[in-house]
């Protein structure tokens, strides 16, 4: 009852409130996830974060590989670093390796907004937004987020679903599902009453459903 009670104070406070939300002591220094595509574990996740002089570091590395038989015939590899201070993106650096092709996106704050670097060319967005790197759950409370794919800003409309119970590796956990729609679509995302990412689904360019389950998130007592 604590727990729900807490979370729906947290639901109900203004933007300079949640952001105040300290991701270390959320989740810890690294939270972890299996990549799952047909049934099968195909790939891993992994964010870390780490405060350096005040500033807060979170990086993601995510690698997918699929085999036909004993043959690789398709690898992923997604590396990105943020950072942040004053609860504000500040600077983003990321390198996708998808298949043959090469991605880099990167952005870098300008008083109060970002400078965004793509393969489409130059953005700039004013701040704050967050990126599609899933762990902050205050994107729920935002209409455009920064696509690190693509390097675009992309508008969205968030949406609530239901409640749903999700197995973890020493238990379960309830948590919500949040469907993105707009310039970004079968994506779904779910946080648990702590504000914390516990899931992910969105469609593969080849057309099926990845999965992202988690490893490293603690069960409900």
């Amino acid at each position: 009852m604590r727990t729900w009670i807490a979370a729906l104070i947290l639901m109900l406070l203004p933007f300079s409130a949640w952001a105040e939300i300290d991701p270390v002591r959320l989740y810890g220094d690294t939270i972890r996830f299996d990549v799952v595509r047909n049934g099968e574990v195909v790939g891993q996740h992994e964010t870390r974060f780490s405060k350096v002089d005040g500033k807060l570091k979170v990086t993601s590395n995510m690698t997918l590989e699929i085999f036909v038989l004993v043959f690789p015939v398709y690898a992923f590899n997604y590396a990105s670093v943020e950072t942040w201070s004053n609860n504000r993106l500040r600077k983003l650096d990321v390198r996708v390796l998808d298949g043959s092709d090469t991605v880099e996106v990167s952005a870098i704050a300008k008083n109060d907004a970002l400078l965004i670097m793509g393969p489409n060319g130059e953005d700039v967005v004013r701040t704050p937004i967050l990126s599609t790197n899933h762990w902050n759950a205050e994107v729920l409370r935002h209409d455009k987020v920064l696509n690190t794919l693509t390097g675009r800003v992309n508008m969205v409309s968030i949406q609530r679903g239901a409640q749903e119970t999700l197995p973890l590796p020493n238990g379960s956990v309830k948590a919500v599902r949040y469907d993105y729609n707009g310039d970004l679509t079968d994506t779904s995302v779910w946080y648990d009453q702590k504000g914390r990412w516990v899931k992910l689904q969105f469609k593969a360019r080849d057309g099926s459903t990845i999965h992202y389950l988690c490893r490293t998130c603690e069960a409900e007592g």
